[in-house]
């Protein structure tokens, strides 16, 4: 996955181990990141939830390291792709992730509807806040590739 740099060249996706007032390491935070200028930025799909992450780690004084994509369903689904990634698959990574991705939504929908047969509120919350970073991401790529 690749976006324009504000230096002009092309962003890759790699990952990050973001370190937060120098307690808190979080791992495999995706990020796009530009080689000619080093700058890099945060996968807009899973900035939100990083940050509320990084003010319940504050609050709750909780662990010194995290894995991000073990918190957030983008990130571990980006990294589970990244790390089978060949570069020689007929499809490209983009249409990888974004079939993986559907498939996750497909699945935890399944688990919503049996959540919500059994009134898990819990449950049903939790699946909820899964769903949104992948819905995102899809409703995001989607839209860009209409433009």
């Amino acid at each position: 996955m690749r976006k324009h740099c504000h230096c002009g060249q092309m962003m890759n996706l790699g990952f990050r181990t973001v370190i937060f007032e120098g307690i808190y390491e979080i791992d495999n935070v995706p990020i796009y990141e530009c080689e000619e200028c080093s700058h890099y930025e945060v996968l807009p799909e899973v900035k939100v939830e990083l940050t509320d992450l990084l003010a319940r780690l504050k609050e709750e004084g909780f662990g010194e390291w995290v894995d991000f994509s073990e918190q957030n369903e983008l990130a571990g689904l980006i990294l589970a792709v990244s790390d089978k990634w060949t570069g020689t698959e007929e499809a490209s990574f983009e249409s990888v992730l974004e079939r993986q991705c559907e498939e996750q939504i497909n699945l935890l929908l399944d688990l919503y509807g049996g959540a919500k047969q059994l009134g898990d509120l819990e449950w049903m919350d939790s699946i909820s806040k899964r769903l949104q970073p992948l819905s995102k991401f899809v409703r995001n790529r989607q839209i860009s590739s209409t433009n």
